[in-house]
């Protein structure tokens, strides 16, 4: 993911808009779980570490090659809900802020508006608990209130 000039998110975003469908397969040498739901969130097919690349890239072209429609996301947002609750049973606030922002993109996605909100709201709380009012916490702020906005323009 790390390239001078551009990282692969950025390539893969540019082959994104010149080929919408395209099954993005990423392999990195820096695997973080902060990039992988980087990755989930831009709806690449398969984000996969390059330690092992040699096991995993044959079996990942030929899910490509079976699968005839683009997947569905890996989680619903009610799994990932799920999953942030956990992380929160166990003191994992910013574990848990990720995971209601990956389920608060798929919202938006889906144009739920409200639910995204509402998602983005908990993650601004948990991110703020785990690291105060760091520029990542007024970012989940700014995206809570602009799904509000958004919502509430629909209602109009």
């Amino acid at each position: 993911m790390k390239m001078p000039e551009m990282d692969g998110f950025q390539v893969a975003a540019i082959l994104r808009q010149l080929q919408p469908h395209l099954r993005i397969i990423i392999f990195t040498g820096y695997a973080s779980l902060e990039s992988e739901a980087r990755a989930a969130q831009l709806d690449f097919y398969e984000y996969l570490p390059k330690s092992n690349w040699y096991d995993l890239l044959l079996p990942t072209i030929e899910r490509v090659m079976e699968e005839p429609e683009p997947r569905l996301p890996k989680q619903r947002p009610v799994d990932l809900e799920k999953s942030a609750s956990q992380y929160v049973e166990e003191g994992k606030w910013e574990m848990a802020a990720m995971a209601l922002e990956q389920a608060a993109r798929i919202a938006e996605f889906t144009h739920e508006w409200k639910d995204a909100t509402r998602l983005y709201t908990q993650a601004f709380e948990h991110m703020k608990r785990a690291r105060g009012l760091s520029v990542e916490t007024q970012r989940l702020r700014e995206l809570a209130e602009c799904a509000q906005r958004i919502a509430e323009e629909g209602e109009e």
